[in-house]
Parts: C-alpha cells; sequence; structure tokens
C-alpha cells in the first residue's frame, strides 16, 4: 500500500497579496513540512509519528497561530491547545491551557502514552509536561509584536475575532489558523494531530474544538480528520466524527464530497460560518479529500483510490 500526507495552516489560503517577506517564509515552511513527511513515509515511518512531526515544525513556525505564533486571549496571554489521535487503535491525547510548553502537540501524545487519560488542561497540563522533562519556555516567549496588535485591533472592534479574517497591519492581508496534518502510512494506519492558540481576543479559559476529540480532530481505521475554522460551531457539529461517520455509512462509490457538502449545510444552517477540514481515508486503496483550505498534499507507492484532490 502507498502512501498520503495533507496538511493545513489555518481556515484560510496563503494570500498572492502578500509581499515576499512575509508570502516566502509562511510557503518555505509548508514545504519544509511536506519534505519532512515525505522523508518519513518513505523510509516507513508511522503515520502518528509524521503528523507528530508536521506539526511541531508548524507549531515552530511564528506565521502560524500555533505554538509561537498563538494568538493572545483578552488577557494578553496565550493559551494553546493540541491534540492527536492514532486511527489504528483509536487512542488518542489532548491538551489545553498551555502558556510555557513549546511543542504543545508532543504534550498530548505523551498525554495518550504516558498517561490513563485522554486529556489534560492548564495546571495539570503544564505540571505535566515538567514532569516528564518537555522543553517549556517563558510565557513571554510566546508573545509576537504581530499578535499583539491583532490583540489590539480585535479590542478595538469590541469583538473576539476569528483569527484568519483579520488584517494586520494594515499592509498585511495574512491570514493564521489552527494548524493540523492527517497521514495515511504504508502499513495503512491512519494518524491526525491539530494544535492552535485559538482565538484573537477570547476570553481567559476559553477550550475551542481541536482539543475535542470528535470535535476537531479524529481518526479512526478509515479516515482521519483535522479541522479548522469557527472552533463551537465545529463542536456543535462534531465535524470530525460526522465525517468519519458519514464514510463508514456511505456506499461503496463514495460519497465523500456529499458527506461534506452535508456537513456543510448544517453548520451554514446554524449561521456559525467556516469550518475546513483535511481527510485522508482507505477502503480498499487509499486518497486524500479536502478543499481549499488544505495547503500541502503528497502522496506516494500505489496512487491512491477512491477519493480525489480537489
Amino acid at each position: 500500500m502507498g502512501w498520503a500526507v495533507a496538511l493545513h495552516g489555518g481556515a484560510g489560503d496563503i494570500p498572492r497579496s502578500l509581499p515576499p517577506d512575509r508570502r516566502e517564509p509562511r510557503l518555505a515552511t509548508l514545504r519544509r513540512c511536506l519534505d519532512l513527511a515525505t522523508a518519513a513515509l518513505r523510509s516507513g515511518r508511522a503515520a502518528l509519528d509524521v503528523v507528530e512531526l508536521v506539526v511541531r515544525e508548524l507549531e515552530n513556525c511564528p506565521h502560524y497561530n500555533a505554538g509561537v505564533g498563538s494568538v493572545l486571549t483578552a488577557d494578553g496571554t496565550v493559551e494553546m491547545e493540541a491534540a492527536v489521535m492514532d486511527g489504528n487503535t483509536l487512542r488518542c491525547g489532548a491538551v489545553s491551557g498551555l502558556s510555557t510548553v513549546v511543542n504543545a502537540v508532543s504534550l498530548a501524545r505523551l498525554v495518550m502514552e504516558k498517561t490513563p487519560h485522554i486529556y489534560l488542561a492548564f495546571d495539570g497540563a503544564e505540571a505535566f509536561a515538567r514532569e516528564q522533562g518537555v522543553e517549556t519556555k517563558d510565557p513571554s516567549h510566546f508573545i509576537t509584536e504581530a499578535n499583539k496588535e491583532r490583540l489590539r485591533q480585535a479590542k478595538e472592534a469590541n469583538r473576539v475575532q476569528v483569527d484568519y479574517t483579520q488584517p494586520i497591519p494594515k499592509d498585511d492581508n495574512s491570514r493564521v489558523g489552527t494548524v493540523g496534518c492527517v497521514a495515511i502510512d504504508s502499513a495503512g494506519n491512519l494518524a491526525t494531530a491539530t494544535s492552535t492558540g485559538g482565538l484573537v481576543n477570547k476570553m481567559a479559559g476559553r477550550i475551542g474544538d481541536t482539543p475535542v476529540i470528535g470535535a476537531g480532530t479524529y481518526a479512526n481505521a478509515l479516515c482521519a480528520v483535522s479541522a479548522t475554522g469557527v472552533g463551537e460551531a465545529i463542536i456543535r457539529h462534531t465535524v470530525a466524527r460526522d465525517v468519519a461517520a458519514l464514510l463508514e455509512h456511505a456506499p461503496p462509490a463514495g460519497t465523500l464530497p456529499g458527506g461534506r457538502r452535508r456537513a456543510r449545510r448544517g453548520r451554514r444552517a446554524a449561521g456559525q460560518g467556516r469550518a475546513g477540514g483535511r481527510v485522508g481515508r482507505r477502503r480498499g486503496g487509499h486518497g486524500v479529500q479536502h478543499h481549499r483550505h488544505v495547503q500541502g498534499v503528497r502522496h506516494g507507492g500505489r496512487p491512491p483510490r477512491g477519493g480525489h484532490l480537489a
């Protein structure tokens, strides 16, 4: 069986209008992530290892809303969250409310592998990070000038700002958002990982869809999903699990595009704005399904079957 990987840097593309000095670092990071994932999958690495590897790279890039690029709460602090899930075993781990952990996605994996739990948050998650010896930094390390400006504008507008629609500064039409990766390895196993800083000007303590298994992150033996968009809407509609259920009960011809449209209609009916997912699937073969928000896809080995790139 072949392999496939898809990744995203949030609910929005990288605008061509961005000046080269702002656009190129984003593109370079995505290319580097795809190269890392390709090399790992070709060498036989497990899907779970690959999605963690890719999301760590995205967390280390200040141009994305995760890790060092995380947007700020109303208090001017960072509260990062992440989740991972192994589709082969349904094991999963999630974390929220992190202010010092460099790579939230790796701590989420440690929750999965080193504790009897699925989800740790705030002080408990930070204490667990110290116990495990993961890399931490002073909270100020994660607070960038760009995100201070995003927060200032959101406060000025008196709103909680969905990160990817906030144009800052005026000459930078960039969009930042939740980062994620899904992969199918050469053994046919699927995995997903998602990481985010949340919403600009969110209340301290707010938890979004990313660490909620079945909402922003989900994987099983058939598909892997990493969602991005308006977290409250994604939670209400349990988007990631809904996509998986639609695939599980789809006719053999495959109805992923139709199922995705059905899920989108449900979100629109609730008047909750945008949400997007990245899906890897297999049914006899493997494939990748996504829409315009996906920013990188590669596959190798036997060509994907049963899905398509859109």
